[in-house]
């Protein structure tokens, strides 16, 4: 294997680190309260100890690891979809059509995502899905952005521009010849968004507005464990130790990823 395909060390390491305390957890309950339980420290028969309730902190590390990914996934991909069709769009239709999305693009990208999200999240109330709307419908801008600039460069190419000769429609030409294209350059800013979304969704949750108790959401754990961090530290670091490790996971793989999404735009502007 090539030093160019060969995965960080780094990589490897910490997707272990996460990978088997997750496997245990995830054949333990993570709703199973037992006040008798309540407040346990790091014990064999406990290894993460247990929270305010007696329930076991390592069963909804791991349920809340699931939980956390496959919302960011959703996120992700709603963001992705969007984005990759708005900017595709823009740079063909171009004329009114790029000048009004690229107005909606400054326009969000003047406010900070955190916020809109905030807003929207309270506006259509706590759960999974007003979270992947409020989330989603606000990560869409730099996959435009990256997308735009792409068409429009792709627009002169010889083999767009014989499509259309051959009498290719306009959905042809994009979906066989741009957008395949486009996608390599879209692969790094995709982990980096998802570790970035990890930790809105982590946000969301300590602040209340994310998902709601008693699913076990990171974010929503650390916020519940605030009135017993003197009594049970490991009931806000534990979470916060997880978190750290699965965003470093997103933002090295993006690292990885970048360059050749890098090579892959010097190869289209040098064309």
């Amino acid at each position: 294997m090539s030093r160019l395909h060969r995965p960080p060390w780094a990589i490897l390491v910490i997707a272990l680190l996460l990978a088997v305390p997750v496997a245990y957890g995830l054949t333990l309950d993570p709703i199973d309260a037992s006040l008798r339980n309540s407040l346990e420290a790091p014990s064999l028969a406990f290894p993460l100890g247990t929270d305010q309730l007696g329930r076991d902190v390592l069963a909804r590390i791991a349920h809340g690891f699931l939980l956390d990914i496959g919302l960011s996934s959703a996120i992700v991909a709603m963001s992705f979809a969007t984005g990759l069709a708005v900017g595709v769009v823009a740079a063909e239709f171009a004329g009114r059509v790029d000048r009004a999305l690229i107005f909606g693009m400054d326009v969000l990208t003047a406010l900070p995502q955190i916020i809109i999200a905030l807003i929207l999240a309270v506006y259509l109330g706590g759960g999974a899905l007003p979270l992947i709307l409020a989330l989603g419908l606000t990560g869409w801008v730099k996959y435009a952005r990256i997308a735009r600039a792409a068409a429009f460069s792709l627009r002169e190419r010889e083999f767009v521009t014989a499509a259309r000769v051959a009498g290719g429609s306009s959905a042809y030409v994009l979906s066989r010849h741009v957008v395949p294209q486009i996608l390599p350059m879209l692969a790094g800013l995709i982990a980096l968004q998802f570790g970035h979304t990890i930790l809105n969704i982590a946000a969301l949750g300590f602040l209340g507005v994310g998902i709601q108790p008693p699913a076990p959401e990171w974010g929503a754990m650390i916020a519940e464990a605030r009135p017993y961090f003197s009594r049970a530290p490991w009931l806000a670091i534990v979470p916060g130790l997880f978190l750290f490790a699965l965003t470093a996971l997103a933002l090295a793989i993006a690292r990885s990823l970048s360059r050749r999404r890098d090579n892959a735009l010097a190869g289209l502007l040098a064309s």
